[in-house]
């Protein structure tokens, strides 16, 4: 009878352990996956910034679109951060509406707690030697949960990479990205503090937009008002 007892308490206690792991887990997984990105406080109530010399932080990434779009976005970003990836699906949709009229400069700003950050960094600006970056900015994004569990060189081929060979050596290099430290250097400057942080013909703004709020400011410009 004792030895059944404990037998049944056991179950018991590996149960309730197993339930307290899986919540904790979902938990976790809800606050990396699905919270706001904006969670504090001050950063609710921070109002956009102008930025005077803007245009010439352009030459810091690299553009996507017309360099004479009456709209152009700076985003500084980071290949692994999964608020950056849904922010990639919103500027995906506005550009689609407005294909002519709205260009992104993409600024490395790799997170130092993301292991695959710099590494896909490089392998962007490695198919960007080859005309393929924006198509490699595309598919970094659709597959961060491949990041590795599926090779570079596999990433290369589905953004149409011609020269995998070339592309293999290149990603192999160890020295630091020049366009990394850029953009470290102009988030400092900036008082960049998180990923992804967006400035809209000059305004640096608190939080992305939504599609909606990004629509909105678009149609502003383009009506010659401040996006803000």
């Amino acid at each position: 009878m004792e030895t059944n007892n404990k037998a049944r308490w056991d179950a018991v206690l590996t149960v309730v352990l197993v339930t307290c792991a899986l919540i904790t887990t979902g938990l976790v997984l809800r606050r990396e996956l699905f919270s706001p990105a904006t969670t504090s406080p001050q950063a609710a109530t921070q109002k956009p910034v102008y930025i005077d010399d803007w245009r010439a932080h352009l030459r810091r990434g690299v553009t996507l679109g017309s360099p004479d779009a009456p709209v152009q976005l700076i985003e500084f970003a980071d290949f692994e951060c999964p608020f950056c990836a849904s922010f990639h699906g919103t500027i995906e949709t506005v550009r689609e509406r407005y294909p002519t009229q709205i260009a992104l400069t993409y600024i490395h700003y790799p997170i130092p707690g993301h292991r695959f950050a710099e590494p896909a960094a490089r392998v962007a600006e490695c198919a960007g030697e080859q005309g393929r970056f924006e198509a490699m900015h595309a598919r970094l994004y659709k597959g961060q949960d491949q990041f590795g569990l599926k090779p570079w060189s596999e990433f290369a081929t589905d953004a149409g990479v011609p020269d995998l060979a070339t592309f293999g050596s290149c990603i192999q290099k160890t020295d630091p990205l020049q366009s990394v430290i850029e953009g470290r250097e102009l988030a400092e400057q900036l008082n960049v503090r998180g990923t992804p942080t967006v400035i809209v013909n000059g305004w640096q703004l608190a939080r992305p937009p939504s599609a909606t709020e990004l629509d909105a400011m678009v149609k502003a410009i383009l009506d010659g008002k401040s996006p803000v």
